[in-house]
Parts: structure tokens; C-alpha cells; sequence
């Protein structure tokens, strides 16, 4: 008969690693034998996830008139349009080179952040994600000349998926008579999709977005900020294969597209899992 097995990040164990309500251990109380298959029934995962995290996608990358690079730093958090478009005026003026200020207003009609400076002798130059990806050394080697911030090609934390600087081959560049429009819209989704990733997971049934084989359930997220991410088992077919064995523990992470392990804020994360035997 199925077997089922209820998990609350709240009751993990303490194993001297990593331990939170996104990456944790539980311990039963007693060792169960299970065999063929499990599916999860119900994840239930609060949406409170920042839209800007700090040393993941917080940087905004800049050139003020013809060598002054700067790395500008986005405060993490959760936000709309409106409150992205004032966090990055703040990050913008915050030790700017020139002496006029950024300005950056938020279009409605195309959902794009657009912008400008007040100075009338100065230039500024926007560099997008893809940009700075294709030409690393380029930005390196220029800034590291003038005394400014180098960076990882491989490790940018840009907000370009956010601001809408992600896209595009070009630096982007304005003064006081021409601003600068993102190429793409504003997301302020933290995530489109999240991975529950076990000890359970061997491979056999599915393979991650990054080429993962831990993963055993893929977590849409339909719900706006604070609100609660539930989702139930739909499909015939969205089980993992465990064999024959006997279970005294079990591990759990939750994470990105990428792998990344996400962060609830202190909020923590529940699901079932029931055991089954083929017919």
C-alpha cells in the first residue's frame, strides 16, 4: 500500500553542513522500505524570493564620459517597475564621476526603463549583459588602466535580466539630449521556475536544465510576490524511480534554473511524497 511521507524544512536536522529552509536534512524516525517509484503530491514553497539578490544579480556595469568605469550596486530586494526604476536611480548617482544626475524614468506603454543624465558636457555608456559577456577583456582592460573594477565574464551579477539591459551586441550610449532605452522589458519575477532537487533523484528520470540528475520536481511559480506557491502532481507520469532499499534520511535543495540554490528569507517550505509499488 502507498507509503507517505510528509516534510516540513522546519523539522530539518543539523548535519554540519549546509542547513536552511532551501538546502536541509531530515532524519525519520524509524528506517522505511520502499521500492520502484515516489512522486511529490503537494509543494507548498512561500513566493518571497528578492527580485534583486546581492552578489547574484545586483550590479549594473557603466562608463562616464571616455575611461571612468564604474560597477554600480542595485539594493536587494523585491520590486515593481516603479521601485526598480527609483533603486537604480540610486545606485546610479550614488559616486557618479560626472556632476550632473542620472535620471531614469519607466515607460508604461513598453514596460522599458529609460536613461538620461543632466549633465551638458558629459557622455555616459551602458553596457548590457551580453555585451560584457562577448567582451570581457575589452572592459578589463580598459578599466584596469584607469584605476576601475574589473570583472568575471563568467560571474557578472548583472541586473540586465531585470532592468532590461540584457540583450544586445552594443554599448549603449547617451548624454543630456539622448537617453538610453533598455532593448528588453522589465521582469520582476524573482523566478519563472524552481527545482526541488533530493537525495531521492538517480538520474534515470529526468535531467535539469543544466544537466543536473538530482531533480524531482520541476515548481511553476504563478503566484505574485508573498503570495504562496502550491503545487500538486498532475501528470501520470512525474514519479522517480527508487528501487528496492531501505531510507533512514533523506536530503533536500531547492534551487534556480541554474542550479543555484534560493533563498526564502527565512520562510520555509513543505511537500509529501508518497511511495508506490507498480501495479
Amino acid at each position: 500500500m502507498p507509503f507517505k511521507l510528509y516534510v516540513d524544512s522546519r523539522f530539518r536536522q543539523e548535519t554540519g553542513g549546509s542547513s536552511s529552509d532551501s538546502e536541509f536534512t531530515i532524519e525519520l524516525p524509524h528506517p522505511i522500505q520502499v521500492k520502484e517509484k515516489a512522486f511529490l503530491d503537494t509543494v507548498l514553497i512561500p513566493n518571497t524570493f528578492y527580485v534583486i539578490r546581492a552578489g547574484e544579480n545586483d550590479r549594473f556595469h557603466v562608463r562616464e564620459d571616455a575611461s571612468t568605469y564604474r560597477v554600480c550596486t542595485v539594493a536587494e530586494g523585491q520590486y515593481n517597475a516603479i521601485t526598480l526604476k527609483d533603486a537604480l536611480l540610486t545606485a546610479l548617482n550614488t559616486g557618479r564621476s560626472m556632476t550632473g544626475q542620472y535620471t531614469v524614468s519607466y515607460d508604461i506603454p513598453t514596460n522599458k526603463l529609460v536613461i538620461g543624465n543632466l549633465d551638458a558636457t558629459a557622455t555616459f555608456h551602458i553596457y548590457p549583459t551580453a555585451w560584457l559577456e562577448a567582451n570581457t577583456d575589452t572592459w578589463n582592460t580598459a578599466s584596469f588602466a584607469g584605476g576601475g573594477p574589473v570583472i568575471d565574464g563568467k560571474n557578472l551579477m548583472d541586473a540586465g535580466s531585470v532592468t532590461g539591459f540584457a540583450t544586445g551586441n552594443s554599448i549603449l550610449s547617451g548624454n543630456v539630449s539622448t537617453s538610453v532605452t533598455a532593448a528588453d522589458v522589465v521582469n520582476t519575477l524573482p523566478y519563472h521556475q524552481l527545482f526541488l532537487r533530493s537525495s531521492l533523484g538517480n538520474g534515470y528520470d529526468a535531467i535539469g536544465p543544466d544537466g543536473s540528475s538530482d531533480i524531482i520536481r520541476r515548481i511553476t511559480c504563478q503566484v505574485p510576490l508573498n503570495d504562496m506557491i502550491v503545487d500538486q502532481h498532475r501528470l501520470p507520469h512525474d514519479s522517480v524511480t527508487i528501487g528496492d532499499k531501505q531510507i533512514s534520511s533523506l536530503s533536500f535543495r531547492l534551487s534556480d534554473c541554474f542550479g543555484k540554490t534560493v533563498d526564502t528569507k527565512g520562510h520555509h517550505i513543505s511537500f509529501s511524497i508518497i511511495f508506490l509499488e507498480d501495479d
